[in-house]
């Protein structure tokens, strides 16, 4: 029987020390920014990317990886005879997916390959690859684990505030007038993600703290009966807020483990420095 290995975006956020122990290969995508175009994770990091962020003149421009990179990070991952489970960001929120079939369709006679359409992004379309990856450990094949992912995709939730509204003025998400009146008012965004994988709102409250607080509270209310789960966490450069957030959850619910991360340069680049994000399954 084959190997199969997993492989995604580097969207998904998965810290790398995960990453490199589970054998997830991670394609960078790239950053434009200021007219310089940068791979994520390979000449641009978070630590250089968050302190300039506030500075620039417009937002980043993120893209989907190229074709033929895509087709030469799979010829290289499979180059040992293992089959390939790549499970990508959001066709809600990027072309990737349409790519990596595209890169599939290339490779096909060469070597097997199924493309998952994650419907999600961050850190929790990370969890689905890491679950994949260690079941593939466990000897599951590449049909079987398709399958388990295209299940287990319907049931994570993702769930989102940010700290200031400018960047999604900047990006067009919310009018200058509203964006205005909202950070007068410090009002918080509450986002979260269809099952179409695409960004809706799921309202405001005022201030940072009732924010997190409501994150909290979507947990507890939607875990019942699904207890001690890995939960995961993501933040742009709000570790203590992150630490707060976790606190709040556990004093409302039981979960075996909070997996951290950081919001990388992909999702950072819409999201701004401040945002902070939970990924848990239903």
């Amino acid at each position: 029987m084959p190997m199969v290995k997993v492989i995604v975006d580097s969207s998904s956020d998965i810290p790398g020390s995960l990453a490199r122990e589970l054998g997830i290969v991670v394609v960078p995508m790239p950053v434009n920014i200021a007219g310089r175009s940068y791979l994520e994770g390979v000449d641009l990091t978070t630590e250089e990317f968050y302190p300039r962020f506030r500075d620039l003149p417009e937002l980043p421009k993120t893209a989907q990886p190229n074709l033929q990179d895509l087709v030469s990070y799979y010829r290289q991952a499979g180059a040992d005879g293992s089959s390939l489970l790549a499970i990508h960001l959001s066709s809600g929120l990027s072309g990737t997916v349409q790519t990596a079939n595209l890169a599939r369709e290339m490779l096909q006679g060469e070597m097997e390959i199924e493309v998952i359409d994650s419907l999600g992004a961050c850190l929790g379309a990370g969890m689905l690859a890491i679950r994949a990856a260690e079941l593939a450990r466990e000897g599951m094949d590449l049909a079987a684990l398709a399958a388990e992912v295209e299940k287990d995709k319907t049931r994570m939730r993702y769930v989102f505030t940010v700290d200031t509204l400018e960047y999604l003025i900047k990006g067009g998400r919310v009018s200058k007038v509203s964006g205005m009146v909202g950070t007068l008012l410090d009002i918080k965004p509450l986002l979260q993600l269809t099952a179409e994988g695409k960004i809706e709102s799921a309202g405001k409250v005022r201030g940072r703290r009732p924010a997190l607080r409501k994150l909290a509270e979507s947990i507890a209310a939607d875990i019942a009966g699904h207890e001690n789960q890995v939960v995961g966490i993501a933040h742009a450069m709000c570790a203590e807020d992150a630490a707060v957030l976790e606190a709040e959850i556990r004093s409302r619910v039981q979960v075996k483990e909070i997996l951290y991360s950081e919001i990388g340069c992909i999702i950072g680049s819409h999201t701004g420095p401040g945002c902070i994000a939970l990924f848990y399954r239903r």
